[in-house]
């Protein structure tokens, strides 16, 4: 102990040294992010590729898969994901680093070279998403998509803070001219004599100046540039017999069109929405506090009267309103704290120098968090919140034992070395556990493993600072400020309670089968409390939203507008009457799927449960599916999803088809969709291929002709003085149909020919996206559970797949929560195997036996009991917070028996008999353990009943330690004395029949056998 001396001597040491780590934590806590969520370990590519007017097919042949082929073989790339829709195809690339995204960026370009159908290709890192949602409602529509295009999205766009503006639902305005064909071929005008005409007409340049020779004459200039409708309609276009006016062979008009006129806010389809996402280098509040600032520039510049603009959803508001209230919960628990350390320890100074190792501890656990890399963020806060009743109890010891020793008359220096010293080992092996049980945490995979490893990190660093604060600030302070009366030898009233607590080691230990029947007792009570599992909900990660609701709907194949606005106003009929909804959206993501988003009321003034609104939004949605196309309604997080891979198309629905079918009979599952039945009933075009060739016509030439039919092209701009209209040229004829290919001729070396001569129209099913899977063609089944636990669905939903007979060359997957949860388990056991194998290895280490590590684990698994208890009595999600909650109580269970069975052996080495040394090991150990129980619990009490969004993350690991470490206090003193006396009468009675050691009569026993 010769450090501790130094540190004594020279205290200076201990106190500039933790003052320079306070002010460096304190610089680096300004520096450290604030977000919602930790950032995840996953870095992804996506690949957008443009190829307007081919369908998804054509995109998936020609463009998707020459893509995929080129990434595949990128050395880096661990997976990735495509969709293949008309006209783009969208590829999500996950990879291992910059060398593998620089790979992807440079096949991908040479990928661009080789395929034709491409405009343009744009690989970039992808970005957060969005994560502020605004409407505008309440005015005119063209005000404000005028606003929101020209005005709102550049503005925002110019922030640091902003990667992209999206708006959605605005009405574009342009001038359109469709080309009547029967007059366009009347006056032997083709489609791009149009085009030539209106191009090269719409100009404003200088082609000169008055005089040659005199520089300060004006400029002439050839302005055609058009400003209005009507300057449109008397363009001249030349023909063979003269000019003729644009409106003669055209109808021309000023159309009106919508970004996506299927979204109604409140019923009403009159507002835009707009969506805000960050770059990479900006966290969520920065890019808030950028966004608001300016939205507050254009309010004062008067840009938003005469309409309401509402921030909906913005998710730095989450973590500004979680993450504050817990960092509250979290100050209101350390109070309480150093409250209970008053009243525990009786004595002000103690209660004053555990008050200031505690700030220090969170502090310097901050500073490690910053140098590492780890924001501020709801799960790092919450492991804080958990460790902050932890970081006390290896101070607590060694506080007690210097207490202790100054009772007993030994002088400040000597109490405070050897006090440090008789608990140093077991201080360092309960810390050492602490910490060891969260190792293996590192073998969770995905997204709840980065989770998991944030909140163990962050108890780690906290461990670690406070191992350090105990052995350094606690003696140094305690030595001189720590006062206390010399024990006075008296004779006082026994304690009830280490009386009863004798009395019950006296009644066991007589006889074997009082010993067994204690064991038997507690391990009845372990197994009776499993059964509570089938009663305690079960999930992954409590949800996002807090007191709104994000539902998707499944529609029939073909709806139409009409058919979304009827399930609209029915939808707004059925939410007006629930007095808890504010507002809701609802827009529709495709032909056949429709997005519902509620916004209730705040907690603090909820009528209805969100549970409860929940559940009615979905039965009347059921309700409406018998009077309007709805097939499906669920969640849109889809807690089932199955993955049907394979090469054709029918073969995959037909499988899709049968799993429909199969699960839909499940109990529990509803909303059952799949990915095909966003497929549409189209025309395919078959080519005469004889006819071709005999007329020397190429199928591109075809290709050609039919686009521009069904095609808009814009030709220039008409600028007006208000706004810029784009102008665009169109036949007015659509492809499908007879008629339009009839009338429409193509120049071929045997003359002028009908398109009809060469093409045929077929019906077929296609699906409006095509999805794939590291190259496979993947079809999506997905949907929602409802009135079962999702274990129990995965169980039957796994059995169903298994007795499917799939196709050679097609394989069935289950994803999804299910799929989440299932490994999640699996890995979690494995984690609690490791960290089980690990402290066992280090109680072996520090106690020199193989047998007394299992005395002291065999209380593990009991304190599962007060963990079903408490999230059973609570009705408390069981998910990985939970678990997390039962790592820490794994640690601390452990640290309460190395107390314990350290202070026997070490009282029985002294020469004390084993009922004596259990007896006193009891009494002396009773109080630090308890005063660890009160503070540990007294911390988490304000995560376990706090109310609001955060306390969905609080609770679960707070509701876990409160129960269980409540009940591993009890096990510790009536369970543990009992298993170490069967261990040494089984050990001592193996030993004597094998006569390995015989122990003298009469001579106490003054070492443990074992």
């Amino acid at each position: 102990m010769g450090w501790l001396k130094v540190l004594l001597d020279r205290k200076q040491i201990v106190g500039f040294s933790l003052l320079g780590m306070i002010v460096l934590s304190l610089v680096f806590i300004e520096s450290m992010d604030s977000e919602f969520y930790p950032e995840v370990s996953e870095f992804a590519i996506t690949i957008s590729a443009e190829s307007p007017n081919v369908p998804a097919l054509e995109v998936e042949e020609n463009v998707t898969k020459p893509i995929e082929n080129a990434i595949s073989d990128v050395e880096g790339v661990e997976s990735f994901s495509s969709s293949s829709v008309d006209g783009l195809s969208t590829i999500t690339v996950n990879v291992m680093d910059d060398k593998a995204y620089e790979g992807v960026r440079t096949v991908v370009s040479d990928a661009h070279n080789e395929i034709t159908d491409v405009d343009e290709i744009d690989v970039s890192r992808s970005t957060s998403g969005y994560e502020f949602y605004m409407d505008l409602y309440g005015g005119d529509l063209s005000e404000m998509s005028t606003f929101a295009d020209h005005i709102l999205k550049p503005r925002l766009e110019n922030l640091s803070a902003v990667n992209e503006v999206r708006v959605v639902g605005q009405s574009e305005l342009g001038v359109l001219v469709e080309l009547d064909t029967e007059k366009l071929n009347d006056a032997d005008l083709a489609f791009d004599d149009i085009e030539e005409v209106l191009t090269q007409q719409n100009e404003n340049i200088s082609v000169g100046r008055t005089s040659s020779d005199t520089s300060d004459k004006p400029l002439l200039t050839w302005n055609t540039q058009l400003s209005s409708i009507d300057d449109v309609r008397n363009i001249l276009i030349p023909t063979e017999n003269g000019a003729v006016l644009l409106d003669n062979i055209a109808d021309i008009s000023v159309q009106e069109s919508r970004n996506q006129q299927d979204m109604w806010r409140n019923g009403d389809n009159n507002y835009v929405m707009v969506s805000v996402s960050r770059t990479t280098d900006a966290t969520q509040v920065e890019m808030t506090e950028a966004v608001r600032g300016e939205l507050e520039a254009l309010d004062k510049e008067g840009h938003t009267e005469g309409f309401v603009l509402d921030q909906t959803i913005v998710h730095s508001d989450f973590v500004g309103e979680s993450i504050g209230g817990l960092q509250t919960n979290v100050m209101i628990g350390g109070i309480l704290l150093i409250i209970v350390l008053f009243v525990t320890l009786k004595n002000v100074v103690a209660a004053v120098i555990m008050g200031i190792s505690i700030p220090v501890t969170v502090l310097v656990t901050f500073f490690l968090m910053s140098l590492f890399d780890i924001s501020i963020n709801l799960i790092s806060i919450l492991g804080l919140g958990i460790a902050l009743g932890m970081i006390v109890d290896s101070s607590i010891v060694i506080m007690e034992s210097i207490y202790k020793k100054k009772e007993q008359g030994l002088s400040d220096r000597s109490s405070a070395v050897e006090g440090t010293k008789e608990v140093l080992t077991p201080v360092f092996a309960l810390s050492l556990t602490t910490m060891t049980v969260f190792l293996p945490i590192g073998l969770i995979s995905g997204q709840i493993g980065d989770f998991a490893k944030v909140v163990a990190i962050v108890i780690v660093f906290s461990q670690l600072t406070a191992l350090i604060v105990c052995f350094t600030l606690i003696p140094v302070m305690a030595e001189k400020w720590l006062k206390v009366k010399q024990r006075k030898e008296k004779s006082t009233k026994p304690n009830a309670l280490y009386e009863k607590l004798n009395n019950y080691v006296d009644w066991m230990g007589k006889k074997a089968i009082r010993k067994i029947g204690v064991i038997g007792l507690f391990f009845a009570i372990f197994v009776s409390s499993l059964f509570l599992t089938f009663g305690i909900p079960v999930a992954i990660l409590p949800d996002f939203y807090n007191r709104q609701a994000e539902i998707y709907i499944g529609l029939e194949d073909q709806t139409t507008s009409a058919d979304r606005e009827g399930i609209s106003q029915g939808i707004s009929e059925f939410l007006n009457e629930i007095e808890d909804i504010e507002g809701y959206s609802v827009r529709a993501l495709d032909p056949n799927r429709m997005y519902l988003y509620v916004e209730m009321t705040p907690e603090e003034d909820a009528i209805i449960a969100q549970g409860d609104i929940n559940s009615l939004i979905n039965n009347q949605l059921e309700t409406m599916s018998e009077e309007y196309p709805i097939t499906a309604s669920g969640s849109v997080t889809y807690p089932i999803q199955i993955s049907i891979t394979g090469e054709e198309l029918d073969t995959l629905r037909g499988i899709s088809e049968d799993l429909s079918e199969g699960l839909s009979n499940i109990e529990g599952i509803q909303g059952i969709s799949s990915s095909f039945e966003n497929s549409r009933e189209e025309q395919r075009i078959v080519l005469d291929r004889n006819r071709l060739v005999s007329d020397g016509v190429t199928p591109v030439d075809i290709k050609k002709e039919l686009e521009l039919i069904s095609s808009k092209l814009e030709v220039g701009i008409v600028t007006t003085e208000n706004s810029h209209l784009p102008l665009l040229l169109a036949y007015g004829d659509d492809v499908q149909g007879a008629s339009p290919l009839s009338q429409n001729t193509i120049d071929t070396i045997n003359g002028e020919r009908p398109l009809s001569d060469y093409v045929n129209l077929e019906d077929a099913l296609t699906p409006h996206k095509i999805e794939h899977e590291n190259g496979e063609r993947v079809i999506q089944l997905v949907g929602d559970v409802d009135g079962r636990g999702l274990g129990d669905v995965g169980i039957e939903i796994n059995a169903l797949i298994e007795n499917y007979d799939i196709e050679s060359g097609y394989n069935v997957e289950v994803g999804g929560e299910i799929e989440q949860q299932d490994t999640a388990s699996k890995e979690m056991l494995l984690v609690i195997l490791f960290a089980i194998i690990l402290v066992y290895a280090i109680l072996s280490v520090q106690f020199n036996s193989l047998i007394q590590p299992l005395i002291i684990m065999s209380i593990m698994p009991l304190t599962l009991t007060g963990v079903l208890i408490g999230l059973f009595t609570t009705q408390t999600d069981l998910n990985l917070l939970s678990v997390m909650g039962m790592l820490v109580l794994m640690g601390i269970v452990t640290n309460n028996g190395i107390l314990l069975i350290d202070s026997i052996n070490k009282l029985r080495l002294s020469g004390e008999k084993r009922f004596d040394a259990i007896k006193k090991a009891c009494k002396d150990r009773i109080r630090p353990i308890f005063i660890s129980l009160i503070t540990t619990v007294s911390a988490a009490i304000p995560l376990a009943i706090t109310t609001g969004h955060a306390s969905k993350y609080q609770q679960p690991m707070a509701i876990a330690l409160i129960f269980g470490f409540l009940f591993s206090f009890f096990i510790t003193f009536l369970f543990l004395p009992v298993v170490y006396l069967l261990f040494e009468d089984t050990a001592y009675k193996v030993k004597t029949i094998f006569k390995k050691k015989r122990m003298t009569e009469g001579t106490p026993r003054t070492k443990q056998p074992f």
